[in-house]
């Protein structure tokens, strides 16, 4: 491949690596997801900008994301309970789940 076939590379590259460093995801980490699921980290990526996990709410799996665009961030055990037990955090975010697909209590 030659130098000018990927002209956007180096700039992919220096945001990932600032993707790596704000997220400091590992497998064995909680994260939310983008449809804001508390997932349990199975397997995390830098180079492929892709993260896969377990969902903690209803198991579903491989649930995979992109670490670039989809908004994920990382989580404490807390504040995966937290979401479990009242949904998520953003009260939009809320409103914009269904109330048949609504896994939380109230």
């Amino acid at each position: 491949m030659e130098e000018n076939e990927f002209p956007f590379q180096a700039q992919s590259e220096q945001e990932m690596q600032r993707v790596r460093e704000q997220l400091n995801l590992a497998a064995g980490d909680i994260y939310e997801d983008c449809a804001y699921h508390p997932v349990l980290c199975v397997n995390v990526d830098y180079t492929t900008d892709d993260i896969q996990g377990i969902s903690l709410v209803d198991g579903t799996h491989p649930r995979s994301c992109s670490l670039r665009h989809c908004g994920i961030r990382k989580l404490t055990v807390e504040e995966a309970w937290h979401i479990r037990q009242h949904g998520p955090h953003d009260p939009a975010a809320r409103e914009s789940i269904a109330a048949e697909r609504r896994w939380w209590r109230g």
